[in-house]
This record gives structure tokens, sequence and C-alpha cells, in this order.
């Protein structure tokens, strides 16, 4: 190993480090992987779990990076917050030699957090057999370990997060479970059902969704929100356009974002004249983002009539 590497190492034993000195555990090939392990066993829990909160971020930042060797050595960490930070930082990773890992992690692991981490990074790939290819084995597998996680009353949240990511999936049984979670009273109950009523795509799910669009729990009514715009619900226009004055920016935003979806005179020009308001610059960007989709889905080049790579004035 080069002297910069092992010097790096020797760094994290004394310190938390510089995230831009970090970029230089990226892609770490066999030997150099061996050598970070040494040093892993070296450091506490905390710092542990320091160095991947500050991997995760800086993956985030710098999209050339990329530290999946070592968050799936910390798979395997004997921490929970460890084990769960790994989990939450392969979100991106693709690789269905995974699968197996967050299985037995969603299926073993003595921790709840841990379990419902590994049961939502599941749904990637779900997702992926429904959308895309999946050897069938070890979709049967993810989807078998979902459906008995879903249907366990052990633990609430775990049994959510599971349900969420089965959202994906054509499964016959799907349908039910997400039934009885949202006839549940419980707030985050009915937000995961809505969760996977909108991962479903599938329009069946109108009645409910227009029942919650003004739900008086925030969680619920976002949901609902976003599910608008995924399930292509057009009855829920007008709701969507009030939404847009919400108390809850993440509301607000959702409603823009749906409405880019669904699309129709009544969304494009509302979404037009927004453009032309004084607005929070986050939001701003999302309004962007909703008509770019909404040109791309519908052609709606009359849209394109104020310049979207210009900032709006928010001095006016």
């Amino acid at each position: 190993m080069e002297d910069s590497f092992v010097d790096l190492l020797h760094s994290l034993t004394n310190e938390r480090v510089d995230p831009l000195r970090l970029a230089g555990l990226s892609d770490l090939d066999s030997e150099r992987l061996d050598g970070f392990s040494g040093t892993w066993q070296e450091l506490s829990p905390d710092r542990r779990h320091a160095l991947l909160t500050d991997l995760g971020s800086l993956a985030n930042e710098k999209i050339e990076l990329t530290f999946e060797a070592i968050n799936r050595l910390a798979l395997d960490d004997s921490d929970p917050a460890v084990r769960q930070q790994a989990i939450e930082n392969l979100w991106e990773s693709e690789d269905p030699a995974l699968v197996g890992s967050l299985i037995n992690l969603l299926c073993d692991d003595p921790v709840p957090e841990v379990r419902g981490a590994a049961g939502k990074a599941l749904g990637v790939f779900v997702f992926i057999a429904e959308t895309r290819e999946l050897d069938p084995g070890i979709q049967l597998q993810l989807e078998e370990a979902l459906l008995l996680a879903a249907r366990s009353n052990l633990n609430d949240e775990v049994r959510d997060l599971c349900l969420r990511s089965l959202g994906y999936s054509a499964r016959p049984e799907v349908p039910a479970l997400i039934e009885e979670a949202y006839t549940a009273k419980d707030e985050f109950r009915v937000a995961s059902a809505l969760r996977a009523m909108a991962r479903s795509a599938n329009a069946s799910w109108g009645e409910q969704v227009m029942a919650h669009l003004h739900d008086g729990y925030p969680t619920i009514r976002l949901e609902a929100v976003r599910a608008a715009g995924e399930i292509d619900l057009h009855e829920g226009v007008p709701d969507l356009i009030e939404l847009l004055e919400d108390v809850d920016m993440s509301i607000r935003r959702a409603a823009m974002w749906s409405l880019g979806q669904i699309g129709g005179p009544r969304a494009s020009e509302t979404l037009k004249a927004l453009a032309e308001q004084e607005m929070d610059d986050t939001e701003q960007e999302t309004l962007h983002d909703a008509i770019d989709n909404l040109v791309f889905v519908e052609g709606a080049l009359d849209l394109l009539s104020f310049d979207q790579d210009d900032p709006l004035d928010l001095s006016a």
C-alpha cells in the first residue's frame, strides 16, 4: 500500500478526518480493504459510526465516489448503530449479491432499527424485479422475507417499512396487507399503506388516496399527496391545487410534483402561474423540476415561456 493511504489509515485512529481526505477510501481494492479492515477493528463504535456517517455524506455530495466495500464490511459490525448506518449508506446499490445479507439482517438481527433499515433497503430490489430483471430465485427469497415480516406483529415499524417495500410488488398477497394497514387507526400504519399504494402505481387505490388529501395528520396528508401523483389521480387535481397553500412546505412541494406528474390543462396553467410568484428557493427548485417533468410527459412547450435557468426575482 502506498504511504499516503497508510497515513490516512493512521489518521483515522487519532482524529475525525476532514471529509475531503476521506475520498482516499473510495473504491478500495482487496489489498487496501484488508488494510482498512485492520484499522477499522481498532476504532471505537462511536468512531466507526461517525466515519460511516461522513462517508455517506461525502458519497451523496460527490457521485463519483463509492464506499460500498467499506459499507458492506460494516454490515457485520458488532454495533447496531454502525450496521444501520451501513445499510442506509448502501441505498444506491443495485448489486443482487447484497440481497442475501439484507435478508439475513431483516430476519435475524436482534435490533428492530436494523431490521427496519434492511426491510426498507430491500425495496430497491423489489422495484428492480418488477421493472427490469432479477434472478427469480433471489426475487422469491426477498419477497417471502418481506411478506413474513409484513405479517408479523413483533415490531410495528419493521412491519410497516416492509409493507412499503412490498408496494412495488405484484404479489397477490400485497393488496390485502395494504388494506389492513390502511384501515388501522394508527398514523404510521396509514402513512405506510399510502406509500405502498403510491409505489403500486395502481389507480384502483384512488378512493383511498382522495380520502386523505386533507387529512389532519401532516404525515398522512403528505403520503396521500405523493400517491396522487404516482397513481395519476386526475380527480385529485383541484385538491392538489388547494394544497399548494398548505402550511407544511413538504406538502406544498409534493403537491407541485404531483401536479407535474398528472398534468392536464388545469395543472399546467396552475404551475405556470405559480412560477410567477415569489417563493422559497427550495420550492422554486421543486417547481422547476415539476414543470420539466410535465414538459417531458406532455410536450407542453408553452410552459417554457419563462426562463427556467434563471432564478426568479425573489426581491419583487
